[in-house]
């Protein structure tokens, strides 16, 4: 297994997409470039994410003007992903989260193409579909691939854990601007948290096995 312990933790989720592309290549989808049915509002993400996403529209004045409109009323989930493995590990009773979807298109979407494509969020990467999907129709994916998507984000999470986790909009507006707005914003996060284990069924275990030990090795 690769040691890649020097890695800067940008550099380390850098490396977990690449490893995701190839991953991912092993599954069919119907998904192509126009098809932007799952690009809402409701995408969640690490602060290293959107330092990512934040070095690349730096570069692009065309994308700039965007970061100082983005909306500030964007729903965040009370728990992150590691938080809600936590509180299923220790058997709490969780509320519903419905209220946290926005399904309104996403904000970057240029005539159902996304413009900040090459650095998306995990959360967008990992979205796909195995039939063409409307708007009153659901993605169907493999209970495998599903798995290995919330473990890849769990590890993301993990590898920024203390710092605030959120919508995608509100991370970046916290990142890009300033003022008590964005303070307040930035207080009233939830804090990505380290792993507190997986959940994997026993018929997939070993399918992962390769992936999982891959991942940990980042971490």
């Amino acid at each position: 297994m690769r040691n890649d312990s020097g890695m800067t933790p940008k550099n380390k989720l850098l490396r977990i997409y690449r490893l995701f592309d190839e991953w991912a290549g092993e599954y069919n989808f119907a998904c192509g470039e126009g098809c932007a049915t799952c690009c809402t509002r409701s995408v969640t993400m690490t602060s290293l994410e959107g330092e990512v996403i934040r070095d690349y529209i730096n570069g692009r004045p065309e994308l700039l003007a965007r970061l100082h409109n983005l909306p500030v009323d964007a729903p965040t989930p009370i728990l992150t992903t590691n938080g809600f493995a936590a509180a299923c590990f220790r058997e709490e009773e969780i509320a519903n989260g419905s209220t946290t979807w926005d399904m309104r298109p996403c904000v970057f979407l240029d005539h159902n193409r996304c413009p900040i494509y090459p650095v998306r969020s995990f959360m967008c990467r990992s979205f796909g579909s195995q039939v063409r999907c409307r708007e009153d129709t659901a993605a169907v994916v493999s209970p495998l691939y599903l798995t290995l998507t919330t473990v890849i984000m769990q590890c993301i999470e993990h590898l920024d854990q203390g710092n605030p986790w959120g919508n995608m909009l509100s991370i970046l507006h916290c990142q890009s601007l300033t003022g008590p707005q964005t303070d307040l914003l930035t207080k009233q996060l939830p804090r990505a948290e380290p792993i507190p284990g997986f959940f994997i069924p026993p018929g997939e275990a070993d399918r992962l096995s390769d992936q999982i030990r891959t991942l940990m090795g980042l971490l």
